[in-house]
């Protein structure tokens, strides 16, 4: 059976709106070390990363849609396109998180199996959570069910989405704070061999 919010719309589609809303709210997350940079992003860069994040899109709401009414397949949608989008606010540079990690640097490639296991985990939040919040939704009290306010959004739907996002910026945040942190260990070691004794 395929639930639906009272606007209609598929769970699956909730959950990629919900990934939408973290690329609207990510300014919010400004980078407190220092003054403020300025991003080093290239025209041909900053076009690539927007060419990626409408392949995500389209992608995801293709997922949803495939996956729609699958067992368990909202959520493996969503673990995908998750993944996806992950990535990229980890490795490349957005507005408010204006570090770029290249993968090609040892140093990053060293915090690789940190940051699958990290990642990982957040998965299993991701999934167990979905399934949960999925499974109690036919329980809830109505007032949770119900819209409110000009556009109809339901207190279930607030949950789902507001919960998605704490999750996702958490995984973005320490993943970056890892490489940052790394990036400059490795800075400052080559800084004291440069030196010397």
């Amino acid at each position: 059976m395929q639930l639906k919010t009272p606007s209609g719309l598929p769970d699956g589609v909730l959950c990629f709106v919900t990934l939408a809303c973290c690329y609207s709210i990510e300014s919010m997350f400004e980078q407190s070390e220092g003054p403020r940079k300025t991003a080093q992003v290239s025209i041909a860069m900053s076009v690539g990363i927007y060419a990626a994040y409408l392949i995500g899109a389209f992608g995801g709401t293709g997922l949803f849609i495939i996956f729609e009414d699958r067992p368990f397949g909202v959520q493996i949608a969503t673990v995908i396109t998750y993944t996806y989008f992950v990535f990229w606010y980890v490795f490349f540079p957005t507005r408010g998180l204006l570090e770029k990690y290249s993968l090609r640097n040892k140093a990053v490639q060293q915090q690789f199996p940190r940051l699958l296991t990290i990642h990982c985990a957040f998965l299993i939040l991701i999934f167990f959570g979905q399934t949960v919040l999925f499974a109690i939704r036919p329980r809830l009290p109505s007032y949770w069910l119900t819209g409110h306010g000009k556009q109809g959004d339901t207190l279930n739907e607030g949950v789902l989405i507001g919960s998605f996002v704490a999750v996702f910026f958490t995984q973005v945040l320490i993943s970056r704070g890892i490489l940052s942190r790394r990036l400059k260990e490795n800075s400052d070691k080559s800084d004291v061999e440069r030196i010397g004794p």
